[in-house]
């Protein structure tokens, strides 16, 4: 890969208007109790891609693991990741639909122009200056997939405004202003907010699985609490939940991310023997439409847990009624009447005839006479 040309942010256009600067049409100066408008503009500059350095640490992950270590360590650029992303979603439906919906949105930007700059800060390595993004990677990589596809000659930029005060929070706010974080993204998010809290921030070289993981030496106090409760809702039996989401390796909690795996399935994968976890991930994620009673029901058959019931066989009618007339019979205290024999023996006759009760009360004898010699042998 060629060496980076050295670039100085100064040179970039700033395209920032400068209608407040404009002298007024009215010379007569305004009434001291009429509303003033405060300047507070900042500037937006057209950076090039090549100068920007997504955060390789946010909640949400876009470029595929495997492809994270050559470009954040810069042995790749950004139009190489494209393709290299490219190649890997033609064999993988998860990566191509994330692929598609960047697609779109690059077309988006393309025929109605980039309405929301990124934000980040210029910082200086190496002696270069490059734009350290703060929010905005969606746009970035959209800008980046568009320009590989349609063979645009020339670096495309990005409109990008400097935020001279970037925080974790606000990082946090924008992911999930475009959609809600799944339950690894939640993960990776209250982690970065308890280290960085903590003064914990990445070595040089270090991956994302070893920092995020780093966050079990950490023990909450009341104030990073508060954080985490204000920026993700997360009370502290919730948080521990979602640090043991960090057991899964790598490539497992990716596929679990871009498969959107709820909460719950990911907590009923970890509650099996480790060697099942693979498995069970690649089953939920190969397939639309999975719940989690299929993988708790996949879970249970490969670990030889699943039990299997002999089939009841049903009640034939006689049996079921004989089961009605016990609850009569022992229920006779509740019944409202006086005389409670009566009014069962009234029920049991209806509107039959003489004979009708004959065969009645010769049956009630016989079965009388069947529970007696069933009672002696109780004895």
């Amino acid at each position: 890969m060629a060496k980076p040309e050295k670039r100085s942010f100064d040179s970039l256009i700033n395209i920032t208007s400068d209608a407040f600067n404009a002298s007024s049409a009215v010379d007569e100066p305004p009434a001291s109790d009429a509303p003033k408008m405060v300047n507070n503009r900042q500037s937006v500059y057209r950076v090039p891609l090549g100068m920007i350095r997504p955060d390789r640490f946010q909640a949400r992950f876009l470029l595929p693991h495997a492809l994270r270590s050559a470009f954040f360590s810069a042995e790749i650029d950004w139009a190489e990741a494209v393709r290299r992303w490219q190649e890997l979603g033609r064999s993988d439906r998860l990566i191509q639909r994330e692929l598609d919906e960047l697609r779109a949105l690059g077309d988006s930007l393309h025929d109605t122009g980039q309405i929301k700059p990124v934000t980040g800060q210029v910082v200086n390595e190496n002696g270069r200056d490059v734009f350290r993004m703060l929010t905005g990677e969606r746009r970035f990589w959209a800008t980046a997939l568009k320009a590989v596809n349609d063979g645009a000659e020339g670096e495309p930029y990005v409109l990008a405004l400097i935020d001279n005060q970037p925080t974790l929070e606000k990082q946090i706010a924008e992911n999930m202003a475009y959609k809600a974080l799944t339950p690894v993204g939640k993960a990776r998010a209250a982690a970065r907010i308890v280290l960085e809290a903590s003064g914990i921030h990445p070595q040089p070289d270090e991956d994302e699985g070893s920092y995020f993981r780093r966050v079990a030496e950490v023990r909450l106090d009341d104030e990073t609490r508060e954080v985490l409760q204000k920026n993700l809702q997360l009370e502290r039996t919730y948080f521990g939940r979602l640090m043991k989401f960090f057991e899964l390796d790598d490539a497992l909690l990716e596929v679990c991310d871009r498969a959107e795996m709820p909460e719950r399935v990911l907590r009923e994968i970890t509650q099996f023997d480790r060697s099942l976890w693979s498995a069970a991930v690649a089953y939920y994620a190969e397939a639309e439409g999975r719940s989690y009673q299929d993988v708790h029901t996949f879970l249970s058959r490969a670990s030889g847990q699943e039990k299997t019931r002999a089939a009841r066989l049903p009640a034939d009618p006689a049996t079921k009624s004989a089961r009605t007339l016990r609850r009569v019979i022992l229920g006779m205290d509740e019944l409202p009447q006086a005389d409670k024999t009566a009014a069962i023996a009234d029920a049991l006759l209806g509107d039959g005839d003489k004979a009708e009760a004959r065969q009645l009360v010769s049956r009630m004898e016989a079965l009388t006479a069947a529970l007696k010699q069933r009672l002696d042998g109780l004895r």
